[in-house]
């Protein structure tokens, strides 16, 4: 797969190239998205790309080898905790129609989530009315008044290994603010290492005895179609499973 150049975070990597500019990459986790527009003291945060990042444009800006200035612009976002596959282009005309995919619900996302089921895992569409507050700076959320958020759910792996955990399929087809996360804990299925909506002490045995200490949430997959420059492109990107994730369902 040939592709240009990019100052990508070393922990993250390409994981599809289309030659008219759109990128998938895979995140890894504890990696921003982009910089906050606030940053804040101390050492500098890991973003996905080592470069400047122009909140205006939605976009990274760095100069090349020849100090030509390049550009990629982000169409979507990932959580600091989540891994796994992110859309940015190098074309702004490129990002505005994939933007409108994604406002039109014709991205097809699919993520993985390792869980401690507390009883039996309801296969379906999951619906709840999720609400967000602030608290010391922080956004959470919970069952609410507030705006409907739909996920398609079904058991990938089987509840098994030596911490009885299982990993769950899951389709968003709304993007509320931590919307997986929220709908698993809501069914008493909160996602390991999640330290907002989780079992905090759970988290804290599987950190202990295994040394793995992350979200176990993963953007696993996206598909997408679109025509740009004149080609029609039915464009499918997966990132693989964390080992870390992996080795928690042994």
């Amino acid at each position: 797969m040939n592709h240009p150049t990019i100052p990508l975070d070393h922990h993250c990597s390409v994981i599809h190239y289309e030659s008219t500019g759109i990128w998938a990459l895979d995140k890894a986790t504890g990696v921003l998205s982009h910089p906050n527009k606030e940053r804040k003291k101390g050492k500098p945060a890991r973003t996905l790309l080592n470069a400047e990042y122009n909140h205006d444009e939605e976009c990274y800006t760095w100069d090349n080898k020849d100090g030509e200035q390049q550009k990629l612009y982000l169409v979507h976002r990932l959580d600091s905790p989540t891994s796994g596959v992110i859309i940015a282009t190098s074309k702004l005309s490129t990002a505005h129609i994939i933007k409108d995919l994604f406002r039109t619900k014709e991205v097809h996302k699919t993520y993985f989530a390792l869980i401690r089921p507390k009883g039996a895992i309801k296969e379906g569409i999951w619906k709840d009315h999720l609400k967000e507050k602030r608290e010391d700076g922080k956004i959470r959320v919970w069952k609410g008044t507030g705006s409907v958020a739909l996920t398609k759910a079904s058991i990938e792996r089987k509840k098994g290994g030596l911490y009885g955990l299982a990993m769950v399929r899951l389709q968003p087809l709304t993007g509320r603010t931590h919307q997986l996360r929220v709908q698993c804990a809501l069914r008493g299925h909160s996602i390991i290492g999640d330290k907002s909506y989780g079992d905090f002490s759970f988290n804290r045995k599987i950190s202990r005895a295994t040394k793995i200490d992350r979200l176990c949430l993963h953007a696993g997959e996206i598909e997408f179609k679109l025509n740009v420059e004149g080609k029609s492109i039915n464009f499918f990107a997966d990132a693989p499973l964390p080992r870390s994730m992996g080795k928690l369902l042994i």
